[in-house]
């Protein structure tokens, strides 16, 4: 055997040991950096989803809170109606017309009505000789009224209520306008 011939072919290897060696450095590291990316595009994914799952929570919550302040809406416009023709048949009543006690019971039935709407949150409009106020007066008419500043209520046709503070049924209402 020649020497030299080892010693070069020794050399070679070395050489070609070395440039596989970095070859697969360079693809462990290149794997690395897209294994590195992928945790982070995960990371970014699993934070998003945390956020968007509190935020579901935090609607849920708030919707189900309307539901519960809100909820009972239909039957209480329903039932306005019915107080409403109470209100009337009440208010036409002549007192000389009906037996002692009998319009203090209704009256009692009358209050009994009144506070149990107002526990559950309902609260009367005051429209009567305020501004008029889109959001909680309907004008069904239009006065001139002379030494009446336009744009006040003048009567009240229909009664309005709220609901938790929310207009459940605007007033009906006669508003005063400029001449």
């Amino acid at each position: 055997m020649n020497p030299e011939k080892e010693e070069h072919s020794d050399g070679r290897d070395g050489e070609s040991k070395d440039t596989v060696i970095e070859e697969s450095s360079d693809i462990e590291i290149n794997e690395i950096d897209l294994a590195m990316q992928e945790v982070e595009k995960y990371k970014d994914l699993a934070h998003r989803t945390a956020a968007e799952l509190e935020n579901l929570k935090k609607r849920s919550l708030q919707e189900r809170e309307e539901i519960r302040k809100y909820g009972q809406s239909q039957l209480i416009i329903k039932l306005l109606g019915v107080l409403d023709d109470f209100n009337r048949a009440m208010d036409i009543i002549p007192d000389e017309a009906v037996v002692t006690g009998w319009k203090d019971g209704l009256d009692l039935v009358k209050r009994g009505m009144d506070n149990l709407l107002a526990a559950e949150g309902l609260s009367h409009i005051d429209a009567l000789g305020k501004p008029f106020e889109p959001a909680e007066h309907e004008a069904v008419s239009f006065e001139t009224v002379d030494g009446q500043d336009p744009g006040r209520v003048l009567s009240v046709i229909r009664e309005g209520y709220k609901l938790n503070d929310r207009v459940l049924r605007a007033a009906q209402v006669t508003v005063s306008k400029a001449t």
